[in-house]
C-alpha cells in the first residue's frame, strides 16, 4: 500500500490515529513556518523612510529602502528622518486620562464619571464656522472658514463611510490661519447632513457625485478648486468625482484610502458584506471605534462621542449607512476607483499616515505603477494613521500647502513638534 504524503512526513493508511494526527500537526507547523518567513511587514523606520523587509528580496524602489520593485522616475517621497514625535504623543490629545481603548471603556470601568476634559493645542484659534444649504431636495451640512484670501484656491474636503465633516476642524481651523477659503462637508446621510430615504436619494457613487458638483456650485464656489478626500467608500467616491470633473478640481490631495487591488474592508465594515451580513443589519455601527482603530494612539472620548452620536441620535444615520453597504461591490469600486484615477491628469499628492492599521502602503505602491506620473505618493514622517487630519493636522496641513503652492513638500519641516528632518521635536521645543 502506498503512503500518504503530507509535507514530507510519511504515513502508512494502516498508521494509527495518533501518528495522522501528528503528521497533520506537523504539516500545519510547517506551513505558518514558510507564510511567516515569506511574510511582508511595513515597518516605520527611525530614519523615516518605509521598508517592505522580505526574506526572498530586499531591493530599492521610489527611494523607500527595501522596495521590492523599481518605478520609472521619483514618485514617493520619505522624509529624510524621523526621529519619536514626542510632541504628539506627549503633548496633545492622545496622553492623558480622556482616552481609552475601546468604544466606551472609560465609562464602564467608571460608572457616572466623565473623564477629564482635555486641553487641544489648537483651541485657540478660531474654528469654521457650520451651515447647510438645500440642494436637490437634501439638506447638506458644512463647516466653511472665514476671511479667506481671494488669491488663494479655494479647499474642499471629504470624509469617508461612517465618518463627518468633524475629522477636519482642526484642519479647517488652521486653513483659516492661513487665509484659504475651505470647506468640510458632510456627504447625505452622514454627520450633521439630512439622511434622506432611498425613494429621494440613490445612495450610489454617482448619487454622490452628481450631488457633490451641485452643491460646490450651491455653496458660490465658481473657480477649480483644491479637494481633498479621505477613508472608505465615499472617500473613493470622492476619487471618482475628481475623475469626472478635472475642469473643476485642479489639485487632489488623497489622504488614506483604500486604494491597491488588495485592499480589505476592516471591522465594522466587513460585517456587512459576504454570507453572514445580514447578522449585521439593525445594529448600530461603533464610528466611534471605527476612528479610534485605524491608528497609532489611543482615542479622545469627546472625539468618540462626536462620531458616534448621530447613531445614538437617530436611527436614520443606520439606515442611511446600511442603505450605503447593502449593496456595495467593494472589488468593483477598487476598479473603478483605479481606472478613474488612471483618466486624471492633474496633479496629484498622496499624504499617506505610515501607522495606518487598515490599508497597507505596498499596496499604493503597486496601484501607483499604472498611474500618471502627475500622481505622487508622500510618507507623512510622522506617526499617523488612518485619518492625518485627526493625528497630526499641522503637519499634514503643512504638507498639503506646500503641494498647493508648488513647494517642495519633501524639505525639512517647520512644524513644531516635528524636527527640522521632518519627526520628532524640533530643537528648540
Amino acid at each position: 500500500m502506498q503512503p500518504l504524503l503530507i509535507r514530507g512526513v510519511d504515513v502508512k493508511r494502516k498508521s494509527s490515529r495518533f501518528t495522522m494526527r501528528r503528521a497533520l500537526l506537523i504539516s500545519a507547523v510547517m506551513a505558518v513556518a514558510v507564510l511567516y518567513t515569506s511574510q511582508i511587514r511595513i515597518s516605520h523606520l527611525a530614519t523615516g523612510s518605509v521598508s517592505i523587509q522580505n526574506s526572498a528580496q530586499r531591493l530599492s524602489r521610489c527611494g523607500f529602502k527595501g522596495c521590492t520593485q523599481a518605478l520609472k522616475g521619483p514618485r514617493c517621497f520619505p522624509a529624510q528622518n524621523q526621529q519619536q514625535d514626542t510632541y504628539h504623543r506627549d503633548h496633545s490629545l492622545v496622553s492623558h486620562a480622556a482616552i481609552f481603548g475601546d468604544g466606551g471603556a472609560y465609562e464602564r470601568q467608571n460608572p457616572g464619571e466623565k473623564p477629564e476634559p482635555v486641553e487641544n493645542p489648537l483651541d485657540n484659534l478660531s474654528g469654521a464656522q457650520r451651515s447647510s444649504i438645500d440642494v436637490d431636495g437634501v439638506s447638506w451640512s458644512y463647516l466653511r472658514t472665514e476671511g479667506g484670501d481671494e488669491s488663494k484656491p479655494t479647499i474642499v474636503c471629504a470624509h469617508g463611510i461612517l465618518s463627518s465633516s468633524y475629522t477636519y476642524g482642526d484642519t479647517l481651523k488652521l486653513l483659516q490661519r492661513d487665509g484659504y477659503d475651505a470647506v468640510a462637508f458632510d456627504w447625505p446621510g452622514f454627520g450633521q447632513s439630512s439622511k434622506p430615504s432611498e425613494s429621494n436619494f440613490g445612495y450610489k457613487s454617482e448619487d454622490y457625485t452628481k450631488g457633490l458638483k451641485s452643491f460646490v456650485d450651491a455653496i458660490g464656489i465658481k473657480k477649480p478648486f483644491v479637494f481633498i478626500t479621505q477613508g472608505y467608500i465615499l472617500g473613493q467616491y470622492g476619487i471618482l468625482f475628481a475623475a469626472e470633473n478635472p475642469d473643476l478640481v485642479e489639485k487632489l490631495v488623497i489622504l488614506n484610502t483604500p486604494l491597491g487591488a488588495k485592499s480589505k474592508l476592516p471591522a465594522p465594515l466587513s460585517s456587512y458584506t459576504g454570507m453572514f451580513k445580514n447578522f449585521a443589519f439593525g445594529k448600530n455601527p461603533d464610528a466611534g471605534m471605527y476612528h479610534a482603530a485605524g491608528g497609532p494612539y489611543a482615542f479622545n472620548y469627546t472625539d468618540y462621542q462626536n462620531l458616534q452620536m448621530p447613531y445614538e441620535s437617530s436611527e436614520d444615520a443606520r439606515l442611511s449607512f446600511e442603505t450605503v453597504m447593502k449593496d456595495l461591490n467593494f472589488e468593483q469600486l477598487l476598479s473603478k476607483v483605479s481606472m478613474a484615477a488612471e483618466r486624471f491628469r492633474n496633479p496629484t499628492l498622496i499624504p499617506w499616515g505610515t501607522d495606518d492599521k487598515y490599508l497597507a502602503l505596498d499596496q499604493v505602491l503597486s496601484w501607483l505603477e499604472t498611474k500618471p506620473t502627475s500622481t505622487k505618493l508622500f510618507a507623512l514622517p510622522a506617526s499617523m494613521g488612518h485619518y492625518p487630519q485627526l493625528d497630526f493636522p499641522e503637519q499634514l496641513i503643512e504638507t498639503v500647502t506646500r503641494f498647493i503652492n508648488d513647494e517642495d513638500y519633501t524639505k525639512p519641516s517647520n512644524v513644531k513638534g516635528a524636527s527640522s528632518d521632518g519627526g520628532g521635536p524640533p530643537a528648540d521645543f
